[in-house]
């Protein structure tokens, strides 16, 4: 069983070098076996729920960007390789003709490797984000709590956007949380 998953969401939770993941209430190392009876879920976990759905949302929003620019780079880089001779050609020197044909195939070769860093780098991004995201939902499935989410983009000022992120909660304590993040 992986206590860290409970554990990371509840206000309980004493995490030291020494003893490692320990209850406050106990003392000791967590012991459960579905569900925590001593569970207190609180501002902690709604904090972290809001930030792994804000983060995940963040990042969707950047996906067409960064499949625009990767498909841009791409194009560029394979149009730089095929047309390298065409190019070099039309430079004034001919003694340089294999130099520039030979710098164009490398820029070409770059503007591709650029392309797909960018691609992967955004699916890490993705799937770390959905990962957390996905950890602390499967938790609060086994402790039968829901929740609506509604994020609401403000305009961007000077490249600091600030976000509402309102939830809506069954079967817990708390009905509704209301919170603004400003990210860059």
């Amino acid at each position: 069983m992986n206590f860290s998953k409970h554990c990371d969401l509840c206000e309980n939770e004493i995490t030291s070098l020494e003893k490692g993941l320990t209850c406050k209430l106990t003392n000791k190392k967590p012991e459960f076996k579905n569900t925590c009876p001593e569970i207190k879920l609180d501002n902690k976990f709604v904090k972290k729920l809001e930030i792994a759905n804000l983060e995940l949302e963040t990042i969707k929003k950047k996906k067409n960007t960064i499949l625009f620019s990767f498909f841009f780079l791409i194009i560029v880089g394979f149009l730089l390789i095929y047309k390298s001779s065409a190019f070099a050609k039309m430079m004034l020197s001919p003694i340089y003709f294999w130099y520039y044909k030979v710098g164009l195939i490398s820029v070409g070769v770059s503007n591709i490797i650029v392309a797909c860093f960018k691609l992967r780098a955004f699916k890490g991004e993705f799937g770390t984000a959905r990962h957390k995201k996905n950890n602390i939902e499967e938790v609060l499935e086994k402790y039968g709590i829901c929740y609506e989410l509604k994020l609401d983009f403000k305009e961007k000022i000077h490249g600091i956007q600030e976000v509402i992120v309102k939830m809506n909660f069954k079967n817990w304590k708390k009905k509704q949380t209301e919170t603004t993040y400003k990210i860059s």
